[in-house]
């Protein structure tokens, strides 16, 4: 059934630019130069539905290294303390091809709240067709990569089990 409906919305599409190429190319003379011109719109304006999430994954896997996700850590420290995690506010970053987000996690230590451990978590809610597509409009995130990154909480435990780090919350 999602089978014919992606085909619906893509003949739908299909459609839609073809109609758009007509009106873009109706004062010209028929002939070849405008069929080919034509085909050239519909051709040409297809992509385009993916190339904001093409992009974006681009960017967003190079926020996602271990360098980017990792503000500080200092185990010495936190060596044998309690700590308290904190989440800040998201934040959306500017000057991305998609809508991305970061959030700072911090484990601090609960009798003098020093920042101990900072990391970075990142988040993508995926490009254009994700967002206005109405097969996706229950999707959870982009198609062409994992929607949050960062912020490993899992090597996080590790580091405390071998540190003897108590999390308190």
């Amino acid at each position: 059934m999602i089978g014919l409906i992606a085909l619906a919305v893509l003949i739908t599409f299909v459609a839609f630019l073809i109609w758009v190429s007509g009106l873009l190319t109706r004062r010209m003379q028929p002939g070849n130069w405008k069929t080919l011109l034509r085909m050239a719109i519909v051709i040409g304006v297809f992509p385009l539905m993916v190339v904001d999430e093409i992009i974006g994954k681009y960017q967003f896997e190079a926020l996602c290294l271990k360098e980017n996700s990792i503000e500080s850590v200092d185990v010495s420290k936190a060596r044998g303390k309690r700590v308290k995690f904190e989440v800040g506010e998201p934040r959306l970053l500017k000057w991305k091809m998609v809508s991305i987000w970061e959030r700072d996690w911090f484990y601090k230590d609960a009798d003098t709240g020093e920042i101990l451990i900072h990391l970075k978590k990142y988040g993508s809610s995926g490009g254009w067709l994700v967002k206005y597509n109405p097969m996706c409009w229950g999707c959870s995130g982009p198609m062409l990569y994992d929607r949050t990154c960062g912020g490993d909480y899992l090597k996080t435990k590790k580091i405390f089990l071998l540190n003897d780090i108590t999390l308190i919350n």
